[in-house]
């Protein structure tokens, strides 16, 4: 794979982002995760790219990105990733999102349905009053112990949001999500910031104007984000698909790789011949 690492503005700020991929091949969004970066998507971005054109921004805050002071809600997230697809003439893209980033997507698709030819949504939710709350092992993984070092951290919260025992027979893993964490480590109020915004995320009343091709992908073992969740979400978008990975947590393009590849791969090959 071909990588690229660049930077747009993006009205006042800079977003970092990779682009892999033919220049001139459809587009495809890769949007990150609650506390990751553009780094945590490559394996996917490699695989995709020998047909598509694969961007992976860092949010703002996160990651190469600039950074933010200020409060910001998910559709901000959303507004700023319109704009640096309009910005690298990558329109209309099929956008794939895990958790923070699947949000991230439904927004994108409710305020700027013209940018998106189709949605892949990975373990997340579309929030609101009948959200399915994290299991107390899916709250671990988010409040680790603040002392913890970037890697360690990293290192615990894949361990507890993949299925038991998934991590620790993946040394590689947990030494690529150390290496990612270390080199881009997120600070205390920028996770907060993330954090809060997602807090506020509520698409329920949207979703029945989302009218592109969709596809659901959870895992039936989600302690973050359980399946009702996800269930609801397939639900509430007309038309949408809900594939179930057994034995499966919040981490499915890692923990069933082979079948979450198959499964993107049949989806943008149906949508785009």
């Amino acid at each position: 794979m071909v990588l690229k690492e660049s930077g747009v503005s993006v009205g006042p700020r800079i977003l970092a982002y990779d682009e892999s991929g033919p220049a001139d091949a459809p587009a495809v969004l890769l949007l990150p995760w609650l506390g990751g970066s553009r780094l945590g998507w490559r394996g996917v971005a490699e695989a995709l790219s020998a047909r598509y054109r694969v961007l992976v921004p860092d949010h703002r805050d996160t990651g190469d990105s600039q950074k933010s002071d200020e409060p910001y809600i998910l559709p901000d997230l959303a507004d700023d990733a319109a704009a640096l697809l309009m910005a690298l003439n990558a329109v209309p893209a099929v956008v794939i999102g895990l958790s923070m980033g699947g949000m991230v997507a439904q927004h994108l698709a409710i305020r700027h349905p013209g940018l998106v030819r189709g949605l892949v949504l990975v373990s997340t939710t579309p929030g609101g009053a009948d959200s399915t709350p994290s299991t107390e092992r899916g709250k671990a993984a988010i409040f680790l112990p603040p002392e913890l070092a970037p890697g360690e951290r990293a290192r615990q919260a894949l361990t507890l949001s993949t299925f038991p025992g998934f991590a620790e027979g993946r040394p590689d893993l947990l030494g690529v999500a150390e290496a990612n964490a270390a080199r881009h480590p997120m600070g205390a109020e920028s996770f907060k910031r993330q954090f809060r915004a997602i807090r506020a995320h509520d698409t329920t009343a949207g979703l029945p104007g989302i009218r592109v091709p969709t596809l659901v992908l959870h895992g039936d073992d989600d302690d973050l984000l359980p399946l009702p969740n996800g269930e609801r979400l397939a639900a509430g978008i007309p038309g949408a698909r809900l594939a179930v990975y057994p034995q499966t947590g919040h981490m499915p393009h890692l923990e069933r790789s082979g079948e979450f590849l198959a499964d993107v791969r049949d989806f943008l090959d149906a949508l785009i011949p």
